[in-house]
């Protein structure tokens, strides 16, 4: 009987010790497969790193791509425009003499170059004032005087995005002088104000605003001598005006000596408002108005920075000039392109779900391979048209 029990103890033992031993085999298994490629994010975790993605590389394409985009189509400009500056000189000296345009300048045609030397800029400008127009440099507004010719010539730049071509525009100082070459000559320009200012709607085109260039302003100084032998005492009055004029001393027949100084002259873009149609008005002088956004946020449409520069010497013989519509501004965006940018980002999308089924279903490699040179073309293309929509000065 005893024998009996113990034989069962025995094989419960055992059975135990199996038992144990399962367990151990699995744990081998269980080890086997940790050694695979974990997959730690869920579906919707690489949905989301997918979409932080895809905006890194739009703000990628608008801040570093596209200003290469932007440089090259200007070499295309500026070799161009060279071109036609070169015929318009040779065409001065010859006898038949100069031939002036008839016809208006072509949308989106090079219309002149603007070289700023406080900022070390030089830019060909094209006609138009849309997106597309100021993606590729500054724009002329349709409807102003053309660069070198009577009254007022407007041009709008970028400030941030396509290399931002007006992003120093705010630098410039009271004094700075502005060339402008076309293909009938030079012009120089001299900055005689600046600032920042808020633009409005107005009813009916107005005037520009009057901004009057420095005057120079006499002082007189009266100085009263003492005759020799005495002590060297000399009086002085000085008529007080902005400027402080520091008398000589002399020993000669008392005089009156007078002094040219430069009077102040209070900005008219010293902030406040500004109706749009009167900062784009005719104007009495024959100046050149550069306007650019005044804030770094992309949507901005009524803080300007603008620059008035005042043309030294004569103007060249006006030509004909195209009419400026209510949204030739530069303040505004291309909504047109709405279609183009929803379809881009649809495909930008489609892209993006496709790399996360491939990353699910297939090595990360592979899925990498497949993925990346669609999204990259789908990300500049949406990159592009969304600017479109923008303000053209952004």
């Amino acid at each position: 009987m005893t024998a009996v029990l113990d034989t069962e103890t025995s094989l419960n033992e055992s059975s135990d010790a199996g038992d144990e031993i399962k367990p151990a085999e699995g744990s081998e298994t269980s080890a086997e497969d940790s050694n695979q490629p974990p997959r730690s994010l869920a579906t919707g975790q690489l949905v989301a790193l997918w979409l932080v993605i895809a905006v890194a590389m739009l703000g990628i394409v608008l801040y570093l791509v596209e200003p290469m985009f932007q440089q090259r189509e200007q070499g295309l400009l500026l070799e161009d425009y060279r071109y036609s500056i070169d015929q318009s000189a040779n065409q001065s000296t010859g006898l038949g003499g100069v031939e002036v345009s008839s016809i208006a300048p072509g949308v989106g045609t090079a219309v002149g170059i603007v070289e700023i030397g406080a900022l070390g800029m030089r830019q060909v400008i094209v006609e138009g004032t849309s997106a597309s127009h100021t993606m590729v440099g500054p724009g002329h507004v349709p409807g102003t005087a053309a660069p070198g010719q009577p009254g007022n010539s407007v041009i709008v730049g970028r400030r941030s995005i396509y290399g931002g071509t007006f992003g120093e525009l705010e630098k410039i100082q009271v004094g700075d002088q502005i060339v402008v070459s076309t293909t009938q000559g030079q012009s120089l320009y001299e900055v005689t104000d600046t600032g920042s200012v808020e633009l409005t709607d107005a009813a009916t085109p107005t005037s520009a605003p009057e901004v009057p260039a420095p005057t120079p302003v006499s002082t007189t100084t009266s100085t009263t001598v003492v005759p020799e032998g005495d002590a060297a005492v000399t009086e002085t009055t000085v008529v007080e005006t902005t400027t402080t004029v520091a008398a000589e001393e002399t020993t000669t027949t008392s005089e009156a000596p007078t002094t040219t100084t430069t009077e102040a002259v209070e900005s008219a873009l010293s902030g406040g408002s500004i109706p749009l149609n009167s900062l784009y008005g005719v104007s009495t002088d024959n100046r050149l108005t550069l306007v650019t956004s005044a804030s770094v946020f992309p949507w901005n449409s009524g803080e300007a920075t603008v620059v008035v520069a005042v043309m030294k010497g004569k103007p060249f013989e006006p030509t004909p000039q195209n009419g400026r519509s209510m949204d030739a501004t530069g303040n505004q965006g291309d909504t047109s392109k709405w279609p183009v940018t929803i379809l881009a980002f649809l495909c930008l999308g489609a892209a993006i779900a496709a790399a996360v089924l491939l990353y699910r279903r297939s090595t990360p490699k592979i899925a990498y391979l497949l993925t990346v040179p669609p999204l990259l073309a789908f990300a500049v293309l949406a990159s592009e048209s969304f600017s479109l929509l923008l303000p053209a000065w952004t």
